[in-house]
């Protein structure tokens, strides 16, 4: 079985509240299927719901395009963790068009600088060698979404990624990461943003994992113990990344 973890290893939303409204092609059909895809590891669901969604996107339609966008971005971040950088590349150019395309209309739409800056992140994670020029560019839009908006859900996960990954050599700082990373998710709970919103439970995860990469063990165990409690049957978390914690730990 193939497990989603590598979208939240690579990364990296404002956007997100476009999931909770209704449109002609149903987004909370997606939106739950898309979910219940990432829940039990199953990428080849992701991969057939999210290109269902494609094929009924309507291109005068903003908030469906943005949704699209959304699924692009968590199946090219799984791309680029897995290691198939050949169809990365080719999700990547397809979602650089369609955020340059919306930019167009909306150049200081602060989600749609967090995608741009996240999309360099992951050209960056298919070669390291283009972190010298992509990591500034990549940075600066990231920045920019957090400066129009500071409570952007997106821009607020963008640079928890980049403050996690990051080389502390290069401004990398994993406990500032977990500043921003729960910045995100008091975002999605004070929207309301929580229910079956598989990027909501990613940054949860991306938290518990900050956690414990800066030895803060007990809070780990309680953000993983949180996801449990609130998404049953995560398998990530409930088979693997809890087990784990509890076993190294002798918790």
């Amino acid at each position: 079985m193939e497990r989603p973890q590598h979208i939240t290893r690579v990364v990296l939303v404002g956007i997100t509240w476009l999931l909770s409204m209704q449109s002609g092609f149903s987004q909370h059909a997606y939106r739950d299927s898309i979910y219940k895809a990432y829940s039990r590891g199953k990428m080849d669901k992701w991969y057939t719901i999210m290109h269902g969604c494609e094929a009924q996107v309507d291109a005068n339609k903003v908030e469906e395009q943005l949704e699209l966008l959304n699924y692009y971005y968590g199946y090219t971040a799984w791309l680029v963790g897995a290691e198939k950088y050949d169809t990365a590349e080719t999700y990547i150019d397809k979602s650089e068009e369609l955020i340059e395309k919306l930019l167009e209309e909306s150049p200081e739409n602060a989600t749609l600088l967090a995608y741009k800056g996240a999309y360099l992140a992951f050209e960056i994670g298919i070669s390291n060698l283009k972190a010298i020029f992509l990591g500034p560019k990549s940075m600066k839009y990231i920045n920019k979404s957090i400066e129009l908006d500071p409570e952007n859900i997106q821009g607020n996960i963008e640079k928890g990624n980049s403050m996690f990954y990051r080389p502390s050599a290069f401004g990398g700082d994993k406990m500032e990461a977990i500043a921003y990373y729960i910045k995100a998710i008091e975002s999605f709970e004070k929207q309301g943003l929580v229910v079956n919103n598989w990027l909501y439970i990613n940054t949860l995860t991306a938290l518990g994992q900050a956690y414990e990469a800066t030895d803060q063990i007990q809070s780990a165990k309680l953000c993983y113990e949180k996801i449990i409690r609130i998404f049953p049957n995560f398998m990530w978390v409930e088979d693997e990344l809890y087990p784990d914690l509890l076993e190294r730990h002798k918790l």
